[in-house]
């Protein structure tokens, strides 16, 4: 029998014994599945607008056009909801929880503003819902924003025509252009003008989701499945094998060979499955070379501690820790630039992971192909040399000659 017979019967018992490989590929999507759940809700409950109250104590036709455009405008509608309170229920409302904050617009603010005047309109915010109050100023100073422009615009019109105008005419004018200009500001069409710009993930948020869930996936499917699959094996067991003329060195090539192909196998389809069910995915050969490479890098890894034949639920544990961290260092689970620099490193062999997957999704060229081969192909010579180590040491070296 030879190491090729004994693939064979490796891959015989997998079709045969399903139970392992099928835990292995369904206890990983139940947890991808509960996470995603549980991020949705989470998500969700963010989504609710900012509750907030004004009290309009000057009840001007310009305080009305100022909190008509705050609180209708499309865009700010979906992250607040300002509703118009006396000051009694207003504050009744704040102390109760009801609202993330108060408004306030004094008296006397329209002609402070038509004097050239800016009086503050009062923001109060509760210690209880900080984010809610940093939210509640960020929105709001979008009032402050349209009464500088209508301010400077007034201003400019006044330095230019009205200023040169007879004593009589100036005022008139000057009036004229204030309300013009201030209902300009607050009538205009948008409050916001969109534009998409990838912040946090430099190749955005979508395709960080499908680089990290895909890594999860890979990680947790090893993790499950080298324990399942690779037990420990006992000294009865291996000289039972070592009269078949196979030596532990043997188990270890063959369970490396069959790990990398079952789990690129699991990775081609699943990244299949999100091309056809949620996102586009470029296909191309630097696709299937890199989750070939990925593939190797993973089942290497969890080769190299099947080698050191340890106990299966350190080897688990080992391997989980190993994934993880490598992984959380090179930005995989949380963007590099959320960080610090001490955990980012640039030999990281989960970086030229990440970098493979963000060049075929967006459909560039990459130089962390054979980084990645010499990190894969390394892990899985450093795994064989354990297993002839150990072959070594019981003085039998019958991997070469079988």
């Amino acid at each position: 029998m030879n190491g090729f017979s004994l693939f064979r019967h490796e891959m015989r018992a997998t079709v045969r014994r399903p139970a392992p490989l099928f835990l292995s590929v369904v206890i990983p999507l139940a947890l991808l599945f509960i996470t995603f759940l549980s991020l949705q809700s989470f998500f969700t409950e963010q989504q609710e607008p900012v509750e907030a109250v004004v009290i309009d104590k000057d009840q001007t036709f310009q305080t009305e056009a100022l909190i008509h455009q705050i609180s209708e405008e499309k865009r700010m509608e979906q992250a607040m909801k300002l509703e118009p309170l006396n000051e009694e229920e207003a504050f009744k409302a704040f102390e109760n929880g009801e609202a993330a904050g108060i408004m306030i617009i004094p008296e006397g603010f329209t002609e402070s503003l038509m004097n050239g005047e800016n009086d503050p309109i009062k923001v109060i915010t509760s210690k209880d819902q900080p984010l809610h109050g940093s939210l509640l100023n960020i929105l709001l100073s979008s009032g402050a924003q349209y009464i500088s422009a209508s301010q400077s615009a007034v201003n400019t019109v006044y330095d230019l025509h009205i200023r040169n105008l007879p004593a009589d005419e100036r005022s008139i004018r000057l009036q004229e252009a204030i309300v013009t200009y201030t209902l300009f500001a607050l009538d205009r069409n948008d409050a916001f003008v969109e534009e998409l710009v990838i912040s946090g993930a430099s190749i955005g948020w979508e395709n960080h989701a499908v680089i990290a869930v895909t890594h999860v996936l890979a990680i947790l499917f090893m993790a499950f499945y080298q324990v399942l699959d690779g037990k420990t094996m006992t000294s009865s067991i291996q000289m039972r094998w070592r009269m078949a003329h196979l030596t532990f060195a043997h188990h270890v090539l063959v369970k490396q060979l069959k790990w990398w192909l079952l789990l690129f196998t699991i990775l081609e389809l699943f990244v299949l499955f999100i091309h056809v069910a949620v996102t586009d995915i470029p296909y191309s050969s630097l696709l299937h070379i890199g989750l070939g490479l990925i593939a190797l890098l993973i089942s290497s890894l969890a080769g190299l501690l099947y080698s050191l034949n340890i106990p299966l639920s350190f080897r688990f544990l080992i391997f989980i820790i190993a994934a993880i961290i490598g992984a959380l260092s090179a930005g995989v689970f949380l963007p590099g630039i959320y960080l610090p620099e001490w955990l980012q490193t640039a030999w990281n062999p989960f970086r030229f992971s990440y970098d493979i997957f963000q060049a075929f999704l967006l459909e560039q060229e990459t130089d962390s192909l054979l980084n990645l081969a010499v990190w894969g192909i390394g892990l899985n010579i450093l795994g064989l040399i354990a297993g002839l180590g150990k072959e070594k040491r019981d003085a039998y070296l019958s991997f070469f000659t079988s």
